[in-house]
């Protein structure tokens, strides 16, 4: 009975939005409200991925200290040097992908510059800080560490930039969208008289 009764759920739903957009559907000027929607879901798409690399990039440098701190034993340093380098490739992916939406969006890539700049002097900061020091004591590793200070901040600043721009330009892409709607809705009431 439980599935019956979902299924019918399911079925009515589907049934009144294509009642209620089946005939706006039609309508040349109605099309736009459907690219709107589209565009819409990709730009905030473009968001949320711009939130997961500034989410993953404050892991990395998370996963940073946690090598430096835990990396006097061999098992430890194995394991923090693993999400380090993962949480690094991650990084690296989710930058790469947030360039082909942006780019597919025609939404400007300077600051998407910046970050790909900034990563290849980063990882190459704690690369070299790792190998001029090394984890053996807590003096070498503090030493590590004042090597790479601040070299994120570029990086954390240049995310958040770009995450405010994509949540503003979303926020002005809804309001195109509520008037498509407006005017598919005025458009459809027209019809119907």
């Amino acid at each position: 009975m439980t599935t019956t009764l979902n299924f019918g759920r399911t079925c009515s739903f589907w049934l009144a939005i294509v009642l209620a957009f089946g005939p706006l559907s039609s309508h040349a000027q109605c099309t736009g409200l459907l690219e709107s929607l589209d565009r819409l879901e990709s730009m905030v798409g473009a968001e949320n991925t711009a939130r997961d690399a500034l989410t993953t990039i404050r892991r990395n440098a998370q996963d940073w200290k946690n090598l430096l701190l835990r990396g006097r034993d061999n098992n430890e340093r194995q394991t923090m040097q693993t999400r380090f380098d993962t949480q690094g490739k991650t990084y690296v992916a989710l930058l790469l992908h947030l360039r082909g939406q942006m780019s597919q969006l025609s939404l400007a890539l300077d600051r998407l510059d910046v970050l790909d700049r900034e990563q290849l002097k980063l990882f190459d900061k704690y690369r070299a800080a790792l190998a001029r020091h090394g984890v053996d004591s807590l003096e070498s590793a503090a030493a590590a560490d004042r090597e790479v200070q601040g070299a994120d901040v570029v990086t954390f600043r240049t995310l958040e930039q770009t995450i405010e721009v994509l949540s503003t330009s979303n926020l002005a892409q809804f309001q195109t969208v509520r008037q498509s709607m407006r005017n598919c809705q005025a458009l459809n009431t027209s019809i119907q008289k």
